[in-house]
């Protein structure tokens, strides 16, 4: 050990060399080796279960979808908190584990409590189970313009694929506005009109717009299968279906008695930046992606955005 110190008394030149080496081979590290976030980053410990309850109020999706997901989930070892939220046609349950268990066997456990379930409303969707990632807020961003809202949505649709695509983003969620729907409206005047009732129009929509398996043919060589793929969610293939055919020969259809849009849900979902309609875009990341990779991406992107796209302005509200 002395014969080491000596040798670095006598030539100093190599001992400031090996400090030099260990701060640049450092920098490196941090430079391309260590992911950077916000906050420290924490292990996944969440289940959300879903289910969507289409026309149902919060009281409906409560009594008939809730309470019956957090009555099945009870009991399960590894859960430590549940709660929930009814919203207008969907149902959330948020289960939060303790963390001693082993969180795919917990989800598992969840899945099949829920799948037990057989008293859920007929209208009731399947349930969704999903064990939630490990994620962090890294940026918000919008898109804003004095143009409607469907083109502000395209643009931000847009924006979306174009992150997904690069590889170094893939959690983004966006928001500011409503789902879109079909909507069909008829008059009472015209159920009047063609001695027609609300039920006797929506089972004729049912009924031909829908996809049907038949089956399959199998040969030697080859199976085919046989559908009928009947779904449209075309407004001019909506108007032409069938309603009722008349003893003179003539059909009545959606059209004749009704107006078919396609447009947004009426719930309100909006957001605004100085009085501006805007389209929220919200980025997170994962444990294995770098922030600083994330923020000088998009700075990039938002330069080059705003040059191309007059019509519409992509900004950040935080990062």
């Amino acid at each position: 050990m002395r014969s080491v110190v000596a040798i670095f008394v006598r030539y100093p030149i190599w001992a400031n060399a090996i400090i030099a080496v260990v701060i640049f081979v450092g920098w490196l590290s941090y430079y391309y080796g260590i992911k950077k976030s916000f906050f420290p980053e924490r292990p996944p410990r969440n289940i959300t279960v879903t289910v969507t309850f289409p026309g149902a109020s919060p009281q409906e999706v409560e009594e008939g979808v809730t309470i019956k997901i957090e009555e099945a989930v009870k009991g399960i070892v590894g859960i430590e908190e549940t709660s929930s939220k009814s919203s207008e046609n969907q149902s959330q349950v948020t289960i939060e584990t303790s963390g001693d268990y082993d969180l795919d066997e917990v989800t598992t456990e969840v899945k099949n409590a829920v799948d037990r379930i057989n008293s859920f409303p007929l209208n009731a969707e399947k349930p969704v189970v999903v064990k939630q990632k490990s994620t962090t807020i890294a940026l918000f961003m919008g898109v804003k313009g004095g143009v409607p809202l469907n083109e502000l949505k395209k643009a931000a649709k847009r924006v979306e694929r174009d992150f997904l695509k690069s590889g170094i983003i893939s959690q983004i969620r966006l928001s500011g506005f409503p789902e879109r729907e079909i909507s069909i409206e008829i008059t009472e005047a015209n159920l009047r009109r063609y001695n027609l009732t609300f039920a006797q129009v929506a089972a004729a929509i049912r009924a031909n717009n829908k996809d049907v398996s038949g089956g399959s043919i199998k040969t030697r060589s080859e199976e085919i299968r046989i559908r009928a793929n009947a779904k449209s969610f075309d407004t001019e293939d909506i108007e032409k279906i069938i309603v009722r055919a008349n003893a003179d020969g003539t059909k009545l259809r959606v059209g004749d008695i009704g107006a078919v849009n396609l447009q947004f849900a009426d719930i309100p979902n909006k957001v605004f930046s100085n009085n501006e309609r805007v389209v929220s875009i919200s980025i997170s990341k994962l444990p294995e992606e770098d922030i600083a990779k994330i923020s000088s991406y998009i700075m990039d992107y938002v330069d080059e955005f705003n040059e191309k796209d007059g019509s519409v302005e992509l900004f950040t509200l935080f990062n």
